[in-house]
């Protein structure tokens, strides 16, 4: 299996690599997520603003479980992810027996919510107003219909914070700029068939 470490080396050899789409997928999350290890908070917070939703949700699910990222960051990929869209069934096993196809989204709210009402983000650097999201100016919680929900969001997923707010780097799709090159290498060595 091809590793994030080996293909990050300057003299890899790509002349005769072959990849399919799984293992395409796999290496472009390890990338991203070994990039933001490597990187502050300041970067997962990059990253959320550009993100699009339909990219891997192992990477969220990493920043979820960090206990340094921060409150901002974590309440807005909170919002992101429609929490109201989750409550609709009391429980995860409830989940389970009627919109499996949803378990991963599913966990990655309730770890964001458990981690942000509990403490562990103890870092807040970041704004985020789910009622004026100043990144798009839209109303998060017009959504949020308690008719058809089954479980509440925690009133403190509700309140706003106050921070710095970033400008979007325009990353495409949410994927930092200094690793695009690499995608492009393996993106060429992508076996189409």
């Amino acid at each position: 299996m091809l590793k994030v470490e080996d293909i990050l080396r300057g003299d890899f050899d790509w002349e005769n690599l072959e990849i399919d789409d799984d293992e395409f997928d796999e290496i472009e999350t390890e990338l991203i997520i070994d990039y933001l290890k490597k990187n502050s908070p300041k970067e997962r917070q990059l990253l959320a603003i550009d993100w699009n939703f339909d990219n891997s949700k192992e990477v969220i699910k990493w920043i979820a479980e960090q206990p340094d990222t921060d409150k901002g960051t974590a309440l807005f990929l909170y919002w992101y992810m429609n929490p109201q869209y989750f409550k609709k069934y009391k429980d995860r096993e409830e989940w389970e027996e009627n919109d499996s196809w949803a378990l991963e989204d599913f966990d990655i709210v309730e770890t964001l919510e458990k981690n942000y009402i509990s403490g562990f983000y103890k870092n807040q650097k970041y704004a985020f107003n789910p009622k004026n999201d100043v990144y798009s100016g839209y109303d998060w919680t017009k959504e949020v219909d308690e008719n058809d929900m089954k479980a509440e969001i925690p009133k403190e997923m509700y309140m706003a914070l106050d921070g710095e707010v970033l400008e979007s780097p325009n990353w495409g799709e949410g994927i930092p700029d200094e690793i695009i090159p690499i995608l492009d290498k393996l993106y060429e060595v992508l076996d189409e068939e």
